[in-house]
């Protein structure tokens, strides 16, 4: 475990200041300890894997830059013969919506190869091609054209509604009432960074800004162009 230790000769609330370091670096909760000392120092011990960041994985890193994009079609291209046939700029086109929605390179993938209802799309000859492409990813899209949840993004929701100690069976009808059950506040605090990483990490892109993103982009293609 790392620790560090905050002291002040200022009237300063040095725990309100630790737990704001905290959040800051998005460190969860459970894994990160404050302590009062009897000298008026705030301890703060950290899990050392939070220190030493994981060396980034291809299919879970965020996708952001049109070479990162480039990279990512690429990788699925080679791990989905479904792909074949389908023309690279035609998927890279399809496959930006959803990259700029907050999927991953394993979300894709994932919805490549499953549909939102958790079953599996048929594989073999006859499910390729342009058309087969677009049948898929048309099924994780709203009527409206804005691009669902991913299955990362509605595992992450449901962590929050977890741990902010609410029932599975949220909104299921019961025959006999039950007794209303409150989270812990070491809990609910968990839930609540959870839910601020999740917004920061995974914030849905909804139809109409992915439109005046394109739009966007188009403009500043033909300026440079005339330029």
């Amino acid at each position: 475990m790392a620790e560090f230790r905050l002291s002040s000769d200022d009237d300063v609330d040095l725990r309100k200041l630790a737990t704001a370091l905290v959040e800051s670096q998005g460190w969860p909760r459970d894994r990160v300890k404050i302590w009062d000392r009897r000298d008026g120092e705030v301890v703060v011990t950290v899990d050392d894997a939070l220190l030493r960041p994981p060396r980034p994985n291809p299919w879970n890193s965020p996708v952001y830059t049109p070479r990162e994009i480039h990279r990512a079609c690429e990788l699925l291209r080679r791990n989905d013969p479904s792909l074949a046939g389908v023309d690279f700029t035609v998927f890279r086109k399809e496959a930006t919506r959803f990259f700029a929605a907050g999927w991953s390179v394993a979300d894709l993938q994932y919805a490549l190869t499953t549909r939102p209802d958790g079953m599996p799309w048929p594989r073999g000859e006859g499910y390729q091609g342009t058309e087969w492409l677009e049948h898929r990813l048309r099924r994780w899209k709203t009527p409206n054209g804005s691009i669902r949840p991913s299955i990362s993004q509605e595992k992450a929701q449901l962590r929050v509604v977890s741990r902010a100690g609410l029932p599975p069976d949220l909104g299921l009808p019961h025959d006999e009432p039950r007794p209303a059950t409150a989270a812990r506040p070491e809990v609910a605090r968990t839930s609540i960074d959870d839910a601020r990483r999740l917004v920061r990490a995974h914030t849905r892109t909804t139809g109409d800004s992915l439109v005046h993103r394109d739009r966007t982009q188009a403009r500043m293609s033909r300026s440079s162009r005339r330029g």
